[in-house]
């Protein structure tokens, strides 16, 4: 294998930790916004301070508009189509993570975890068409858990 190549698995896996990290953080301000309110119903003048950015409640809404930021992108595009040239293009077997991360750059949609996370669950489906009606196949694994997809001759 080649040290691009490498590389390039290198950085899916951090951005499948990334992604993982995002999920955990959102999950945890979830939680302690619902410990806040029941702390704010023994204690009303309590103060929302337990978390950075507590009361804002920046993160969840810019969440949403992500996700519907990628709907939109994909909704005119036939993805199918995309994904093989994805694959064509990239020339040997890749991960969803790196289908998703070129994918989104041939869209003009930011890499952000949240977009990435959205694009691969899409690709996924997509992925799993193709090999169905034998146009992709799995090409093995790297880190033991992700699946290796390349255009079937």
């Amino acid at each position: 294998m080649s040290v691009a190549y490498e590389l390039k698995q290198k950085g899916a896996a951090l951005i499948d930790r990334l992604q993982q990290l995002e999920r955990e953080r959102v999950d945890i301000q979830e939680l302690m916004r619902a410990l806040e309110r029941v702390i704010l119903s023994y204690e009303p003048d309590f103060h929302a301070s337990l978390q950075p950015g507590s009361g804002r409640g920046d993160r969840p809404r810019k969440a949403k508009p992500s996700s519907s930021e990628v709907k939109a992108a994909m909704n005119g595009i036939n993805k199918r189509q995309a994904v093989l040239e994805v694959l064509r293009e990239v020339g040997e077997p890749i991960s969803v993570t790196d289908c998703a991360t070129k994918f989104a750059s041939k869209l003009g949609i930011p890499s952000e975890p949240q977009n990435l996370s959205d694009i691969e669950h899409r690709l996924s489906a997509v992925l799993t068409q193709l090999s169905t009606a034998g146009r992709v196949r799995q090409s093995g694994q790297f880190g033991g858990r992700k699946v290796l997809w390349e255009v079937a001759a």
